[in-house]
């Protein structure tokens, strides 16, 4: 019998940690930081024979036409800590973009992103 009582007991505690915090009208859980302008921008990368290029190649052969080519765009913002007044600039991965290999230089293979 005492030990069905700790045990519906144990299981009352449980079940009243396991409930949602409410907060009062007016307190958030918000944060200081606030960001204020974005854009879109490629994403470059360094080739030794032909200089900073926004694709790069999949597959380490490359035929020019060949769809194995990959273009990355980054959504870039400015946010304000409100707090400190401090200033930092936030990157986010956005689209990554398949497409036809073009005629020119060698395009750098694509680093192991995943």
């Amino acid at each position: 019998m005492r030990a069905a009582m700790l045990v519906l007991l144990a299981g009352v505690v449980g079940v009243a940690f396991a409930q949602p915090r409410v907060l009062p009208p007016g307190v958030g859980l918000g944060t200081p930081w606030v960001t204020t302008s974005c854009w879109v921008e490629p994403r470059w990368f360094d080739s030794l024979r032909s200089g900073p290029v926004d694709y790069c190649k999949r597959s380490l052969r490359f035929r020019p036409g060949r769809i194995d080519c990959l273009a990355f765009s980054d959504e870039v913002c400015w946010a304000l800590n409100r707090d400190t007044g401090d200033w930092q600039q936030l990157r986010n991965a956005g689209r990554e973009i398949l497409f036809q290999c073009p005629e020119g230089p060698e395009p750098p293979t694509c680093p192991r992103l995943r």
